[in-house]
């Protein structure tokens, strides 16, 4: 186990190792090529974008004279000393369309990668100004770097992409890392290898072994296991440990820009971690003889011991004796055993005042087993039953097979049911009985007999039941006597709503003479509201007249804020044509006195200058817009208002029309209520004869509800003799 464990850490320690190359790996060759390569080249090419003839190639559209160009920059001083190692030149048009490419085979471009040639399209014109690079890999796998200048410089014709190869600028890397660093094409070529003892080399052969070890293909981005290896320096080709590992370089985009591997000697660390393997194994041996010997003593000296007299202790418990002594022990596992028996033996004196107490119960308690098998009687149930678990099977209480089957089905536990046997009347309780993990144990049935409560109870019914015919006579009776007494209400009724008519009668005689006068009052009301809304028409009249010439200065002042907005446009296009002029001049004296020039500053702060004025401009136009708006809205408001105040009269008119139909109303009202008057006179003497036939019905009712009363009042003798009875028969007087 602890050589396996010893060989595991190894190898997870040598697997981290790898994994922690692939991001310093990436994070040099980021560094090296992407900046310092980057930063190195971008003057130099950037010098051939501005070429005299390769600007008027693009000038003139001449693609075989730009083509020529484009051959000749491989035969820069640059290129021809060393500086940087060309692969290929592309020309663009403004639009990045393929013109020219130079005499070479490589067959690629970055921008036949789709989301690159979007971004180079799609870039603002102070960008597309700049030089961009690009890490990007050739369909065979060959890792190489371009640049994208804008051809003329300032003024950009079109665009020129420069294929250079930047694997030279790796040199040294596997000395710096401390291993062997090598880059492969897809088909496994060797592209470029920089040796840990600073050699460099770059050629095409193949590589099947390096360094004693057999080298993954690449593309495989896991860590290769260490491998034995034979160094050539001794006759006795002493043992070697190298670790290798496979590298994916990221091309800063998310893809990959090459495919690379990288093996170091870790021999001194394999002689470590053995030697540490072998002093763990030779402690680990002393530690366990001296445990062994210190652990048979522990156990011959106290376990035992305990363990002994924990089991007399439980064997008295098991006896029933829960006053027993335990041992004196610690606060180890024994005193763990020590607390477990004291709650077992807590747990067998709660059982056995639970057995105590459902023995010595009234309520006789029997428990059966799921088979059926009667387990347990009490001290009362054996007393009933008149046996012992013994002597007593089946249907002990005589209660039929009906019960015993529906006591035997757990389902129908646990129920209550009130039952007679052939002596008593007994009130049955039964309950399952489970255990701590739902299992059923058995059935407790416990029973109280209930035979002088059940006669109780069927005296009780047949009594009810005699009373509920009594008091269904009585309902019938009192049904009767509700009815004469419903008659003689309505015929009062009757009386005092006739009466209360004749009161009405004559307080709507009252009440249309006061109408008369309210209908005068009104009248006079109608006429003064005219006049009132006369006098409001004028007014509404005179705020329309104010609010359109309210709405006449609005319009003016709209109008001089227009006038104002043409100045101000005159003075933005001054100011373009100024700005036009000095961009000129800066590009002239630009192109004059090189990137050292001086008076390019001097022009550029005066650019800064013309263009604070046009902002100025521009901010005085929003607010002299915003005027323009707020004058607009108060024209719109004003209209507004002038329609408002012509439907206000159109209202007061309508309501003068209202006025006149109200005094109309007025009038008919008048002449209705005086007829109202008459007709009430004339139903006084019919309202008197109807009171004096219901008085008469009154008295006739009240004889016959007083025969009713009679013979409820007999009916109520009897239901109180019957209920004596009933208080006798229950021992109740």
């Amino acid at each position: 186990m602890l050589l396996w464990t010893g060989d595991t850490y190894r190898n997870f320690a040598i697997e981290t190792l790898n994994n922690s190359v692939s991001g310093t790996v990436n994070f040099f060759v980021g560094s090296r090529v992407a900046q310092d390569y980057g930063d190195k080249v971008t003057p130099i090419v950037n010098e051939w974008s501005r070429l005299g003839s390769l600007v008027k190639s693009f000038q003139e559209n001449d693609q075989t004279r730009m083509k020529a160009e484009l051959n000749i920059l491989s035969n820069a001083r640059q290129v021809v000393q060393g500086e940087l190692d060309l692969i290929e030149t592309v020309a663009y048009d403004e639009n990045f369309t393929k013109l020219a490419t130079s005499d070479s085979e490589l067959g690629a471009s970055i921008t036949d990668d789709p989301a690159v040639l979007e971004y180079l399209k799609n870039r603002e014109k102070a960008e597309a100004r700049k030089p961009a690079t690009y890490m990007w890999s050739t369909p065979d796998g060959r890792p190489v770097f371009s640049f994208i200048l804008p051809v003329g410089g300032f003024r950009a014709v079109g665009f020129l992409e420069v294929v250079t190869d930047p694997l030279p600028t790796l040199a040294g890397i596997g000395k710096v890392l401390g291993g062997n660093f090598r880059i492969f094409d897809t088909d496994g070529t060797l592209l470029f290898e920089s040796l840990e003892d600073g050699q460099t080399s770059e050629g095409d052969e193949q590589i099947a072994a390096a360094d004693g070890s057999d080298g993954a293909e690449p593309g495989n981005t896991e860590a290769t296991p260490p491998e034995t290896a034979k160094t050539p320096d001794s006759e006795n080709a002493s043992a070697t440990q190298r670790a290798a590992v496979d590298i994916l370089i990221s091309d800063g985009r998310g893809g990959t820009w090459a495919k690379a591997t990288f093996d170091r000697d870790i021999t001194d660390f394999y002689s470590q971690t053995n030697d540490l393997r072998m002093l763990s194994i030779e402690i680990l041996v002393a530690v366990l003889v001296v445990g062994w010997l210190a652990g048979w003593v522990l156990l011959r000296t106290t376990v035992f011991r305990n363990l002994r007299a924990f089991a007399r202790a439980m064997t008295s418990i098991s006896n029933g004796d829960t006053n027993v002594d335990l041992p004196k022990v610690g606060s180890d596992e024994i005193g763990d055993m020590k607390k477990a028996l004291i709650g077992l033996r807590e747990s067998v004196r709660q059982a056995m005042i639970l057995q105590n107490m459902v023995e010595n119960t009234p309520t006789m308690t029997a428990l059966i087993t799921p088979a059926g098998t009667l387990s347990y009687l009490n001290a009362s149930a054996q007393d009933y039953v008149g046996g012992n678990t013994d002597t007593v099977s089946g249907d002990f209480l005589n209660l039929g097979d009906d019960f015993q089957t529906k006591l035997s089905n757990p389902d129908n536990l646990p129920f209550t049911e009130v039952m007679q046997n052939d002596r008593d009347y007994l009130e049955l309780l039964a309950a399952p009985v489970r255990d701590k993990d739902n299992v059923l144990l058995g059935t407790m049935l416990a029973w109280n007999k209930v035979t002088e409560r059940e006669e109780s109870r069927m005296a009780i019914t047949e009594m009810m039941a005699e009373v509920a015919r009594v008091a269904q006579s009585v309902t019938e009776q009192s049904e009767g006597l509700l009815g004469l007494a419903s008659e003689l209400t309505n015929q009062s009724e009757n009386t005092v709503a006739q009466s209360g008519g004749a009161l009405d009668v004559s307080r709507e005689a009252a009440s249309n003479t006061q109408n008369v006068a309210t209908a005068v009052e009104e009248l006079s009301s109608s006429i003064a509201e005219i006049n009132r809304q006369a006098s409001e028409a004028s007014n509404v009249t005179n705020r329309a007249q104010q609010e359109a010439e309210e709405s006449q200065r609005n319009i003016g002042s709209l109008e001089k804020a227009s006038s104002e907005i043409g100045s101000i446009i005159d003075l933005i296009n001054d100011v373009a044509h100024r700005t036009k002029l000095l961009s000129l001049n800066a590009t002239i004296e630009a192109e004059r006195a090189g990137p050292l020039g001086k008076g390019f500053a001097v022009v550029a702060n005066e650019v800064k200058s013309l263009a604070d004025q046009t902002a100025s401009a521009t901010g005085k136009i929003g607010e002299l817009t915003a005027a323009i708006q707020q004058e607009v809205q108060k024209a719109a408001h004003s209209i507004s208002t002038v329609g408002d105040v012509i439907h206000q009269v159109n209202d007061i008119q309508s309501t003068i029309t209202q006025s006149v139909d109200e005094q109309r109303r007025a009038t008919g009202e008048i002449s209705e209520n005086v007829q109202r008057i008459a007709a009430g006179a004339g139903s006084m003497d019919e309202m008197i004869q109807f009171v004096n036939d219901g008085a008469q019905s009154t008295g006739k009712n009240a004889h016959d509800l007083n025969t009713a009363s009679h013979q409820l009042s007999e009916m109520a003798r009897n239901l109180s003799e019957r209920m004596r009875a009933f208080s006798e028969r229950m021992k109740l007087t």
